[in-house]
């Protein structure tokens, strides 16, 4: 009877047209400038890291009107990737997931891929997602990392309490692996927690 109930009241919210929304946290805006993010200083050491430079920019924003751009240069015919990064404490303890989202300009070519790194704990581990999120030219994409105990959005580790608790790096990385060519702007925007 009782789910019966929760059943009719569910499809009840769901033809009034009300949504249940998670709640989100924005980290990073870049509505202020670059607050804290940066191109880490070994990428320019890396001839497979493009990165040239990092600017705030409103010529294109998922929300507000500043956004992060990136400038990169991929050559094609091999693996590169661009990659921006914000070093500082964070404890996600109370959140679901991270997100954020990346856009390419219309004139972009297809196959440019994106992800976010995490750096964590006392060891400063370097924990990539499992995928990557393909990014389409003229829109913007969210990526989005489940950090819920269990989590299998990140390679080679154990999501918990103490991986939440304590991240220490939040990096953004788009790459061209093979193809594409592209040399121009690629932007990020609107960081935040969802819980």
């Amino acid at each position: 009877m009782k789910k019966a109930i929760l059943t009719l009241m569910v499809a009840g919210l769901l033809l009034t047209g009300v949504s249940v929304s998670a709640e989100e946290e924005v980290l990073f805006s870049f509505e202020k400038g670059l607050e804290g993010w940066d191109i880490p200083s070994w990428a320019f050491e890396k001839p497979d890291h493009v990165q040239k430079e990092i600017n705030s920019s409103d010529l294109y924003a998922s929300e507000g009107s500043s956004s992060l751009e990136v400038l990169a240069d991929f050559p094609g015919g091999k693996w590169t990737g661009a990659i921006v990064e914000v070093m500082q404490f964070m404890d996600w303890t109370d959140a679901n997931m991270i997100a954020c989202d990346v856009y390419v300009p219309e004139d972009a070519p297809q196959g440019l891929k994106a992800s976010i790194i995490l750096t964590v704990g006392d060891a400063w581990k370097w924990v990539e997602m499992s995928r990557s999120y393909e990014l389409v030219p003229g829109e913007w994409i969210t990526l989005k990392g489940d950090l819920l105990p269990g989590s299998i959005d990140w390679r080679r580790v154990q999501v918990d309490e103490a991986f939440r608790k304590d991240i220490r790096k939040l990096d953004v990385r788009i790459c061209s692996n093979n193809k594409p060519a592209y040399t121009g702007s690629l932007y990020v925007d609107n960081v935040r927690l969802i819980k």
